[in-house]
């Protein structure tokens, strides 16, 4: 039996994930920070063969999570770099601390699994790696300044090191969904929109988002943008001029 190893799997687009790989016939390696929930989803989930609770915010945790991957004697064929969650406000007011958290998340665990899987996957032979960035990641979105930007890295970085691992049997994709029915929206236990842009009803189903994202990885795309709308909206972002796309962000940002 294939093994997969994910991210940020308790909830929204990982949870779907989980599901949707364990009926493919992969035994799950998963994590999140809080081992109740982890508990709870292998519970509900098949093929569930290890949780590991860590915080993906604390550096010394990610280090732990490696050291103990480590001593997983199993065949990773999957990794899925899910975890990741933005911060809704004006950067001076949000604070450098949560930001750093953010980024510790969003960029340098991203950073640091996809190096390790990369190289076990590459002495194997074999293995696809899949990095969620955002529809955020293609244009400067005020209000969510620092996500947008960290969620642009994880896109470059991606795109990067999948031609760099060409010839090795390693694939990796981004995968850049735009609204998706989530708790990303959540903050402080409200959802945040109030009917905008960025309104319940807009958003794809988070197993719609999974399905495409895994089709893109194990077909060895290197990018795949969920949903014809959001194609749309990244390739119009090339045409028009910077100060107009940021006015258009600025304002949907605004009615959120």
């Amino acid at each position: 039996m294939k093994t997969a190893f994910i991210t940020g799997a308790t909830s929204g687009i990982g949870y779907e994930m989980a599901k949707q790989l364990s009926t493919k016939g992969y035994q799950l390696v998963i994590t999140g920070r809080n081992q109740e929930k982890l508990e709870q989803v292998s519970n509900e989930i098949p093929n569930i063969v290890k949780t590991l609770a860590y915080d993906l915010s604390i550096e010394s945790d990610v280090k732990g999570l490696i050291n103990e991957l480590d001593f997983i004697d199993l065949e990773f064929e999957v990794a899925i770099n899910n975890a990741g969650f933005g911060l809704y406000g004006q950067q001076i007011e949000l604070g450098v601390s949560a930001i750093q958290k953010m980024l510790n998340v969003n960029i340098s665990a991203v950073v640091e699994l996809t190096h390790y899987f990369a190289e076990r996957m590459a002495d194997q032979g074999h293995g696809h790696i899949m990095n969620v960035a955002s529809t955020a990641a293609y244009q400067p979105q005020p209000l969510m300044s620092a996500y947008a930007a960290s969620k642009a890295f994880v896109s470059s970085f991606t795109e990067g090191m999948a031609i760099e691992m060409k010839g090795t049997g390693v694939s990796l994709t981004v995968l850049s969904p735009g609204r998706t029915k989530t708790n990303f929206f959540v903050q402080d236990g409200k959802d945040l929109s109030s009917g905008g842009t960025f309104s319940v009803e807009k958003r794809a189903s988070a197993a719609s988002v999974a399905s495409i994202g895994l089709k893109a990885m194990f077909d060895k795309k290197i990018r795949e943008i969920t949903l014809f709308e959001n194609k749309f909206f990244v390739f119009l972002n090339r045409l028009l001029p910077r100060d107009w796309v940021l006015k258009i962000y600025t304002d949907a940002m605004k009615k959120i």
